[in-house]
């Protein structure tokens, strides 16, 4: 009986834990959930405020090994994001900001790119449990793609299509 309890608990929890990174993306084609946070200098930055302009969300951590990894590959990408205006928000979970500023104090960042403070607000609406998660938004703020991390390449991929939209590269 013990055995069996633990085969059937052991079966269960690879079944949810496969499961769980399906469960907590976002479906493409559907608004992302605008929101309302602090800028490294305090200043309130709302999602709606890049609307017209296709974007880039990442949502993470700094002491994360993968939102580490995913930083590389977005300095990677930063000529592309560059030459085409792409916005990049990275929302920090419930990090000080000190702690952000010294993560990206030696990147190598695009220029339209924003660091914010998370209170929990975006992890609840967006359902962050795996992270890095990676989010390329239309400039109608529509979900193009919602992964949990993504390299210079795909990102890339990701955003081409978007480019040739008419509010693709933005003001």
């Amino acid at each position: 009986m013990k055995k069996t309890f633990l085969r059937l608990a052991l079966a269960w929890l690879l079944m949810f834990s496969a499961a769980t990174p399906a469960l907590c993306q976002l479906v493409p084609g559907t608004s992302a959930p605008d929101f309302k946070l602090r800028n490294l200098q305090g200043k309130l930055v709302r999602l709606s405020d890049y609307a017209g302009r296709p974007a880039v969300l990442l949502i993470g951590t700094t002491w994360c090994p993968g939102c580490r990894v995913q930083m590389a590959e977005l300095e990677r990408s930063r000529r592309f994001l560059d030459d085409n205006r792409i916005v990049v928000l990275e929302v920090f979970i419930q990090e000080s900001p000190g702690a952000v500023q010294k993560y990206l104090k030696n990147k190598k960042l695009p220029r339209n790119f924003e660091a914010l403070i998370d209170d929990g607000q975006v992890h609840r609406s967006y359902r962050v449990y795996p992270i890095p998660r990676v989010l390329v938004l239309d400039g109608s703020r529509r979900i193009v793609e919602d992964t949990l991390g993504v390299d210079a390449a795909g990102l890339t991929a990701a955003l081409r299509p978007l480019l040739d939209q008419p509010s693709g590269k933005g003001q």
